[in-house]
């Protein structure tokens, strides 16, 4: 028996079969599409927080190998230079390096020694200068070392030879005075002189400041972080027990994620750990231009993933579910009105489950009714999916302002897209600011460069390094006009400011000024020892002219040269454009080069003058000497004429040897006789002297050396000489001043030879000192 089913039902049941069933495969379509758009989107985001954090600390590396870098262009002329030199300088940029940088753990330099003794002919040996933190206070330790052969298995020996810059694998250590261990990391920088390895310049560094970082990096709940060295060492782990050891003993399959990471300089995986399934993603970087890579991971659970997805398909679910069952009720009590519109409807319907999306076809149905709604509601969810599908293809073009209205407040899908897109938008923030972080590295890095080579040729002369110096850095720094005040204390009772250079001013406004200390925003400036940045200038203070007239800047700053509390000076910057603080920071270190170039010109003019001062001392008692030995002549010429001079011919060789110190020796050389104030200076018997050579205890240089013989054969000859000699006597020099003269016979030849000296040994001490305390 045929059943007969009423049209209504009939309608009713196709209708919800069809429904049903678009439905459905709208959901499964739509929950693999936003189930694979949301995990991609995950993905690359966990990429790119990785690679941000990588490349931030990339940057705190390159900025310690650029300080390291800039150590070595101080000593690129060690041609030009004595090991004295080099080595004052040395310490003092050694130490200058430790007080501005006190997280550093230790500075050091190893020179070898072929550069600091010219003797020194072996290619091996090296002397170490270290400032390291003791008991909080800074130590100096100077150390010899591979004297008798470089260890050829050493870290120095390698990067001698290579000569390359390199980020040490990190290293436990432990420093007197703390049972504390410390994992720690050496930044190395060469310094190669004519292709040929001269000296290695560096800093330790501790590395719990990344374990810190490490500890704050997670993007999601459950995920972590590590850090690993180029050896696959742990220098950051949320476990602060499995520092320092291998990645490949902790990681599963960890020996092939390094040789990953090794070939390709990232890796992506998903990986077991325990019971859990993580996202594995690691981003690699060498730091300055050292070969060495070390790598940045981050972790994430899957199951925190899982979870966002399935958040966001579940709500596309459930809006279609409930969906279906209005329908389902809406065509339950309307059957009987709307079988032709249904019909339409079903299939535009069908069209829009199989993603076709055409404006052009939406429904025109005028019944006055529900169906009319039916009809403008698909017509709505048409103009919703097509205005969605464009925001996609606006998205995937990287147009990330494209612009979405929600349908309403509980719009999930449209949600989940905004979502997206701000997601989107977070990462490209990102990877800006990445790279003007890098652009701001990269200036500063390029300046001190810069600057460095300016001060490493305007040494000399404080007028013309003053003028370069300033004209450069207001260049550098895109200001306007720039002046450069130095502190004079030639009277320590009247210390003032005097302009040494001006760039860009239209007239010369502080020609031949004097400012003195507190007086005005300059003497402020050096009285404070602190920048002054204004944006306020005072009215007339300066102004700037051009060919199409005067104005006066916007913004005006006032940066103290000062090293170790010292100011050297001020330097003068003003600008029509606001001055960034990175740049401020700039011209602050700059003005710390600048103090300590200062310093080292001072120095050397306050050298050469006391040079002078000595070389005319010298002559004075030259001529003394000469005048004394003429008289001692005449005295011999005339004594076998007049026996009542003998009493003042004894008189005048007493005061002689009372001040001065006389010393006879013979044709070869040998002390024959010496007087007693040469003895009591040295504290020598006359057994201890006579007979010894002249050459013995004597400190030669090599010109000394190569005419020694010349010396004597023209003393034989009867010449004078005047010579300022070093002698080591009981571990102390002495420094004289000495005439030679020759002692002849009746017959008018020499039978020995006659010295006279005076000690200047106090003197030269005194040069010193006052010497080193500019410094």
């Amino acid at each position: 028996m045929k059943v007969k089913v009423h049209i209504r039902i009939k309608l009713i049941i196709a209708v919800l079969a069809v429904t049903a069933i678009v439905f459905w495969t709208s959901v499964a379509f739509l929950s693999k599409r936003v189930d694979r758009f949301a995990r991609t989107n995950i993905y690359e985001y966990i990429d790119a927080t990785s690679k941000a954090y990588t490349n931030q600390i990339k940057g705190e590396f390159d900025k310690q190998f650029a300080l390291a870098r800039s150590m070595t262009y101080n000593f690129y002329d060690i041609d030009q230079r004595n090991s004295e030199d080099i080595k004052l300088n040395t310490i003092r940029l050694l130490k200058n390096t430790a007080e501005s940088n006190p997280d550093f753990l230790s500075v050091w330099t190893s020179w070898e020694l072929w550069v600091l003794d010219k003797k020194w002919d072996k290619p091996f040996g090296r002397e170490r200068y270290t400032y390291l933190k003791e008991n909080n206070e800074l130590k100096q330790i100077v150390e010899r070392l591979n004297e008798t052969g470089d260890n050829t298995s050493s870290l120095y020996f390698k990067l001698k030879t290579e000569k390359r810059e390199s980020l040490v694998d990190p290293y436990w250590y432990t420093y007197t005075g703390s049972q504390k261990k410390v994992l720690e990391t050496s930044v190395c920088v060469p310094l190669v002189v004519n292709n040929k390895f001269a000296a290695l310049f560096g800093f330790d560094i501790e590395l719990s400041v990344y374990q810190e970082m490490i500890r704050k990096l997670k993007p999601y709940e459950g995920s972590f972080a590590i850090l690993i060295s180029n050896n696959g060492t742990v220098v950051a782990h949320p476990d602060s027990t499995l520092l320092g050891a291998l990645a490949d003993t902790i990681l599963v399959n960890g020996k092939q994620i390094l040789e990953a990471i090794a070939s390709n300089g990232k890796y992506s995986e998903i990986i077991q750990i325990g019971k859990d399934k993580y996202y594995l993603t690691f981003n690699s970087f060498s730091a300055g231009k050292a070969s060495e890579k070390w790598s940045l991971g981050i972790f994430v659970p899957e199951n925190i993933i899982n979870q966002q997805i399935a958040s966001i398909t579940g709500q596309v679910r459930v809006v279609m579910i409930i969906g279906l069952i209005v329908l389902a009720i809406v065509i339950w009590i309307i059957a009987f009105s709307i079988t032709s519109p249904l019909v339409k409807a079903t299939r535009i319907l069908g069209e829009l489950s199989l993603g076709k999306i055409d404006p052009a076809k939406k429904i025109d149905i005028k019944t006055g009714d529900e169906i009319e709604d039916i009809a403008s509601s698909i017509n709505i969810l048409i103009d919703s999916l097509y205005k969605t599908s464009q925001f996609a293809k606006e998205i995937g073009k990287g147009n990330l302002q494209a612009k979405y209205s929600k349908l309403s407040d509980e719009d999930v899908l449209g949600d989940a897209l905004l979502e997206m897109r701000k997601s989107l938008e977070y990462a490209k923030k990102i990877d800006e600011e990445r790279k003007l972080e890098e652009a701001k590295n990269k200036w500063y890095n390029e300046g001190m460069a810069k600057f460095a080579e300016i001060l490493r040729h305007n040494t000399s002369n404080l007028s013309d390094f003053a003028y370069e110096a300033i004209r450069n850095l207001t260049k550098y720094v895109d200001a306007t006009i720039g002046a450069v005040f130095l502190v004079n204390k030639d009277n320590p009772n009247d210390i003032y400011l005097e302009l040494m250079a001006t760039y860009a001013y239209e007239r010369r406004k502080y020609e031949e000024k004097i400012i003195r200390m507190g007086e005005g925003l300059v003497g402020r400036c050096a009285q404070e020892a602190e920048t002054i940045y204004m944006t306020e200038i005072p009215k007339g203070y300066i102004k700037i002219a051009s060919g199409l007239g005067e104005d006066e800047p916007t913004v005006l700053l006032l940066v103290p040269m000062k090293i170790n509390d010292e100011v050297h000076g001020v330097i003068e910057i003003a600008s029509f454009e606001p001055i960034e603080d990175y740049k401020i920071k700039f011209i602050e270190k700059i003005g710390e080069s600048f103090a300590a170039t200062i310093s080292s010109v001072k120095i050397n003019i306050r050298t050469a003058k006391l040079l002078e001062e000595s070389r005319i001392k010298s002559e004075e008692l030259a001529s003394q000497e000469e005048e004394m030995r003429q008289n001692m002549e005449e005295l011999q010429a005339t004594q076998e004429e007049s026996a009542r001079k003998s009493a003042e011919m004894e008189s005048l060789i007493n005061a002689l040897h009372s001040s001065s110190y006389v010393i006879e020796y013979d044709l070869n050389g040998n002390i024959i006789s010496v007087n007693e104030a040469y003895l009591n200076l040295t504290g020598q018997t006359e057994k201890d002297i006579v007979g010894t050579h002249h050459a013995d205890n004597l400190e030669m240089t090599s010109e000394q050396k190569n005419a020694y013989q010349r010396f004597w054969q023209d003393l034989r000859n009867g010449m004078i000489k005047k010579e300022t000699s070093k002698v080591k006597i009981g571990g102390k020099t002495y420094t004289f001043i000495e005439t030679y003269s020759p002692i002849l016979d009746e017959n008018r030849r020499v039978v020995k030879i006659l010295k006279i000296a005076h000690n200047i040994t106090d003197f030269i001490d005194e040069s010193s000192e006052g010497k080193t305390k500019k410094k």
